[in-house]
């Protein structure tokens, strides 16, 4: 994958470098390349995410038309977590404080920040591989074998969830280990 800090730092206008030579704005500018590294970071886990959402809803739909009661439930469980996983990425701190704040987000809780969504790739490409393994099992008829996976799914879905509810304590240094 991309580093995206270094994408932003080489995509640098002549207006960006100048901030950086002068006085005062210098750790401004580094600070605000950083957040938007992690924004650009997050919007691709966000893609990630929604294309696992997708496939979840459309094998939701393949097992209503043929009538899988069993498994409904449960899909509609799934579905209804995964669209607000997307949700809660999508909206999640990028590390803002104001003009004049309590508690200044500094460029290494920055860097925590994005190190530690760049960690949650893999939960991510897990979810979208699950996601579409149920699909393909609901495709070619073998929804004996879909109960665990969606066991699987919603059991990867919870602890991605439980990671992403670390990550402000950890970006803040409120927690002990990471």
């Amino acid at each position: 994958m991309v580093d995206f800090r270094e994408k932003v730092k080489d995509d640098r206008g002549l207006l960006k470098k100048i901030e950086l030579a002068i006085p005062g704005f210098r750790g401004y500018r580094k600070r605000e390349d950083l957040r938007i590294a992690d924004r650009l970071l997050r919007e691709e886990l966000v893609n990630i995410l929604a294309q696992a959402a997708r496939s979840v809803e459309e094998t939701r739909d393949v097992l209503a038309k043929r009538k899988e009661l069993d498994l409904l439930e449960d899909m509609a469980k799934f579905v209804s977590r995964m669209n607000t996983t997307v949700e809660r990425v999508r909206h999640a701190e990028q590390g803002y404080t104001g003009l004049s704040p309590d508690y200044r987000i500094e460029e290494a809780e920055l860097n925590r920040m994005y190190e530690w969504d760049l960690g949650l790739i893999d939960d991510v490409a897990s979810l979208r591989h699950i996601s579409n393994q149920l699909m393909a099992n609901a495709k070619t008829m073998l929804v004996s074998e879909m109960s665990g996976e969606i066991d699987k799914g919603l059991a990867s879905l919870t602890n991605f969830d439980q990671l992403f509810d670390r990550r402000r304590e950890a970006i803040a240094g409120l927690t002990v280990k990471e």
